[in-house]
């Protein structure tokens, strides 16, 4: 089993009506537990790596890494640089959502564009995640407006997606009261 492209995985995802996990890791032991979970559930999954991460680790690490896991495991990964841009990934994130629309639009569609040409695919985003990863950093969420969606993807040729329902970046600290479960 090989890596593969996000635009493939995601392809397959949405014509047979599944989701597609995305985690990000941070080193081995992170990679490890997020492919032998996908395994066991036999699932596709797509392994992120942020700014800081490819720091810690390196970028050709973790590539040689996924490519163990995705043999090792005989399922889909794909490997996708979050807040990042290069080291050879073929799927990237392009974060401009702090910018007014239209330059948001700008932004990405220019880094797709660029993208493009090197058959590597493109997340943009929509909407303000509340949160901290690496130097994302922002105190509320801006919910994604369902009606900028069509086109914004339209405008700019996003490959994907993200957007902000309520979810958040980074890691979340909560009290032992809070970890609950209800009926």
């Amino acid at each position: 089993t090989k890596i593969l492209s996000t635009r493939e995985m995601l392809k397959k995802a949405q014509r047979e009506k599944y989701a597609v996990p995305a985690f990000n890791i941070h080193n081995l032991e992170t990679l490890e537990v997020v492919v032998e979970t996908a395994a066991e559930l036999k699932s596709p999954v797509i392994l992120a790596g942020t700014p800081s991460t490819i720091e810690y680790a390196g970028g050709e690490f973790i590539v040689a890494m996924a490519e163990v896991a995705a043999k090792k495991y005989n399922i889909p990964i794909a490997i996708h640089l979050d807040h990042f841009e290069d080291l050879g990934f073929k799927s990237t994130m392009i974060d401009a959502s702090h910018a007014p629309f239209e330059e948001n639009i700008e932004t990405v569609k220019k880094v797709v564009e660029y993208a493009h040409k090197y058959d590597v695919t493109v997340e943009g985003e929509l909407g303000v995640l509340a949160g901290i990863e690496d130097d994302v950093v922002a105190a509320a969420s801006v919910y994604t407006s369902p009606d900028l969606v069509e086109d914004f993807v339209k405008k700019t040729g996003v490959d994907s997606l993200a957007i902000s329902i309520g979810t958040s970046h980074g890691a979340n600290k909560f009290k032992p009261e809070q970890c609950t479960r209800n009926a």
